[in-house]
């Protein structure tokens, strides 16, 4: 640490010489001494000293006091004064100039160094404390968002420009007052009364929003907002005030509700595009389960015929929750149609006598993968199962894309994870994709199914988890499939406890008749 810069000042030449030969014993460095307070206050920006020690009595037409005065007008450095017996007056007129101590002659070492060390740490912590003040000053000022601090007993002490404009007072007129008296809050909803947060920020330590409230002034005008209360501490750790933002929602409220009623009209379409219960493929059955979280999810399910011979089932699960993931699902579900005409990409012309071909699972991923690799971050990736079925032989073929390993339940009862490999779409447009060959005879039954049924949380934080959708498919074996599904939809909702979900729970199931 450098050492610190000591200017002395001291009109008795022997005296001047002993206290500079003391500061460098004492590890101090003394760039400059001088015997006037003319020569002080000339020489001070030419020095810059850390702390100047000043006889408080100066021959000559400038007084210590008066030097004194005349520095701290130029530079904001410590002064300690040298003195020996003063008057009552003297000293008065010195407070004036607000010295950070006192060294009484003669003086010893070790008291001149402690009120010297005192007097620099004093005013580094000062000097730090008002830089802070004033940056956060010029923050808080520039601010758009309403900021008034108060005093423990919730009087104001300071209040921004845009607290001025939201409260339509001057800051005159702020300062002082108490804040119950110049504002109200009220619930946005219930219109009941809501207290300013004080409890948490100052009694607890914490900070504290309050949101979804009406702020109400005294001329009855009412105001959308936000208000934050954080607590205030000086360096030791002491609470000492409160520091509110208050940020007008109404702007914000305007755009929430045009996203949710997008939300909903999304959902309802995506509820439209649900497998049609009046689907008909000869000598199987399908039934469904879907579940939305609030916020839109990219859950999509189908099962329709592909041709004379085919028929196809998918689950898909975009990543993410929203109006992206819920209009990108929307998206897929265009392509994932047999309407080579309106986009379908499942089947393909062909010279066949039917004039198309359906594509195998694997030819399907491919052609997802391609048109929506992720190479420049600007679609979002999904995973999926796809198969098609031959529904006179009970054959499927089945590729799987990141989704959750699809369920095999045999007529005897009998449960196999169908654990054939494969990446999500959209992340290796180049790779493989490994098919699996199952035959279902009549009565067995194949389940796909999103990772949210499996990560579907109780108020305990526990997940619904692969045991307890195989217990409940096992248990279920000799109801109808419509009642199995409906049961474990029953269950999934039981296990949460509430019909809001975390992510979208979409499952849908196959039986060969």
């Amino acid at each position: 640490m450098a050492k610190a810069r000591i200017m002395v000042v001291e009109d008795e030449g022997v005296v001047a010489m002993q206290v500079a030969e003391t500061l460098k014993g004492l590890g101090y460095e003394v760039p400059l001494v001088v015997m006037s307070g003319e020569e002080a206050v000339t020489k001070l920006l030419e020095t810059e000293p850390d702390l100047v020690l000043m006889d408080i009595h100066l021959r000559g037409g400038v007084s210590g006091i008066e030097a004194a005065h005349r520095i701290r007008q130029r530079l904001d450095v410590p002064i300690v004064y040298l003195t020996a017996f003063s008057d009552a007056e003297t000293l008065d007129q010195a407070q004036l100039t607000e010295p950070y101590g006192y060294v009484l002659k003669p003086f010893e070492e070790k008291s001149l160094h402690a009120i010297l060390q005192m007097s620099l740490m004093k005013h580094r912590r000062a000097r730090h404390a008002h830089e802070d003040g004033w940056w956060m000053s010029a923050v808080a000022e520039s601010m758009m968002e309403a900021v008034i601090i108060c005093d423990p007993k919730g009087y104001v002490k300071f209040a921004n420009p845009a607290a001025e404009t939201l409260l339509g007072k001057k800051r005159r007129e702020l300062q002082e007052a108490r804040m119950s008296e110049l504002v109200r809050l009220v619930d946005g909803e219930t219109r009941a009364p809501v207290t300013f947060p004080v409890t948490e920020p100052f009694l607890e330590g914490r900070s504290t929003v309050r949101a979804n409230c009406r702020l109400v002034l005294s001329d009855e005008r009412e105001t959308p907002v936000e208000v934050s209360a954080s607590p205030l501490r000086s360096p030791e750790g002491t609470l000492f005030g409160i520091l509110y933002v208050i940020r007008e929602s109404a702007e914000r409220d305007r755009i929430q509700n045009v996203v949710l009623r997008q939300l909903e009209e999304l959902s309802i379409l995506q509820k439209r595009l649900l497998p049609s219960r009046e689907t008909s493929v000869p000598g199987f059955r399908c039934e469904w389960l879907h579940l939305p979280t609030a916020l839109g999810g990219g859950d999509a399910l189908g099962w329709f015929r592909l041709d004379a011979r085919h028929a196809a089932v998918y689950a898909i699960d975009v990543v993410g929750q929203g109006i992206i993931p819920s209009l990108f699902s929307l998206v897929l579900h265009m392509f994932l149609t047999p309407q080579v005409d309106e986009g379908g990409i499942l089947v393909e012309k062909s010279r066949e006598a039917s004039g198309l071909r359906a594509l195998s699972p694997a030819e399907v991923v491919r052609k997802l993968n391609s048109r929506f690799y992720l190479s420049d971050d600007a679609n979002p990736y999904f995973t999926m199962c796809y198969a098609t079925v031959e529904p006179a032989t009970g054959r499927v073929r089945l590729a799987r894309a990141g989704h959750p390993f699809p369920l095999l339940q045999k007529g005897d009862g009998t449960i196999t994870e169908i654990k054939v490999e494969g990446y999500a779409v959209g992340l290796f447009p180049g790779a493989d994709v490994p098919t699996e060959d199952l035959e279902l005879a009549p009565g067995d039954r194949l389940y796909l199914y999103s990772d949210g049924l499996l990560d579907c949380a109780s108020p305990a934080g526990v997940n619904f988890g692969l045991r307890r959708l195989q217990d409940a498919v096992r248990a279920a074996r000799t109801t109808p499939l419509a009642e199995a599904v409906k049961n474990l939809r029953s269950q999934v909702i039981s296990w949460r406890e509430s019909e809001v979900f975390a992510d979208d729970v979409s499952l849908i199931a196959i039986e060969r008749e």
